[in-house]
């Protein structure tokens, strides 16, 4: 039997567990994987802080190899499904981009790209994780790949929120601001010259989202520039208490320790 022949008749085999159900936002598939992803970044969390430079660099070459599988994958499976296309192949939307900064950051450290990976990852990848835009559940390939990247791209924002040395810095909210504006300007004119959609900058995505709460297009779009000002807002804020609580802990440790 060739390659060609057994790779047909084990799509055709695989067929009924491919054509999964249809995905239900907040059903209990989707549940099940929102809850596994939090267990696994708290269990990150409380592990990382605690390792020494060395244990961390490695901990982060396997968070970076896990998001390179991912895009490895994506790409491998568009090809089989004969799916690859400039419409919806580039690395254009904003969680493609959030996953290519935390890859960068994962072998790279470099303090703008952490904030990149934050506020964006943050900001846009959990809305994401609670509204996918997805048609079917698992064992799907789309949902698979779905919760792999977004899962694992919050597993490496957990990652940097353990250093010790992450830090906020003066005028980060204003530097994301126009870094987001940049990205839906170049993002935006790309997609008005070739008729595509990255981003939702043209039209919102057919499954429910928060897009349908912000208006038609274009006016969802002035509607975004407050949402993300506001999220970047709390995400600042809630980066400066954990800095706050990680100095207090150090200082009560210490004490204790006299």
């Amino acid at each position: 039997m060739t390659a060609g022949l057994f790779l047909n008749v084990l799509i055709v085999n695989l067929q009924p567990l491919i054509l999964a159900a249809s995905f239900l936002t907040f059903g209990t598939q989707h549940l099940v994987v929102l809850g596994i992803i939090a267990a696994v970044c708290t269990l990150l969390l409380r592990t990382a802080k605690d390792c020494d430079p060395v244990k961390r660099r490695w901990l982060g070459r396997i968070l970076g190899m896990l998001l390179l599988g991912y895009v490895t994958c994506i790409y491998v499976q568009q090809g089989f499904a004969r799916m690859l296309s400039w419409e919806y192949s580039l690395p254009l939307d904003l969680c493609n981009l959030v996953l290519a900064a935390c890859i960068i950051a994962l072998f790279r450290p470099s303090r703008f790209i952490y904030e990149i990976a934050y506020f964006w990852g943050l900001g846009g990848g959990l809305q994401a994780l609670l509204t996918p835009d997805l048609a079917r559940g698992f064992p799907s390939w789309d949902f698979v790949l779905f919760f792999w990247g977004h899962g694992a791209t919050l597993l490496a924002i957990a990652f940097f929120i353990s250093d010790p040395n992450f830090m906020p810095r003066k005028n980060n909210i204003l530097r994301m601001m126009i870094a987001l504006n940049v990205y839906a300007v170049v993002v935006g004119a790309i997609n008005a010259i070739a008729g595509w959609n990255y981003g939702y900058l043209c039209r919102k995505p057919a499954m429910p989202s928060l897009l349908d709460f912000l208006g038609p297009w274009p006016l969802y779009l002035l509607s975004l520039e407050a949402v993300a000002f506001l999220t970047f807002l709390i995400l600042d804020l809630v980066w400066r208490l954990l800095v706050w609580s990680r100095r207090s802990g150090n200082g009560i440790a210490v004490e204790s320790r006299k």
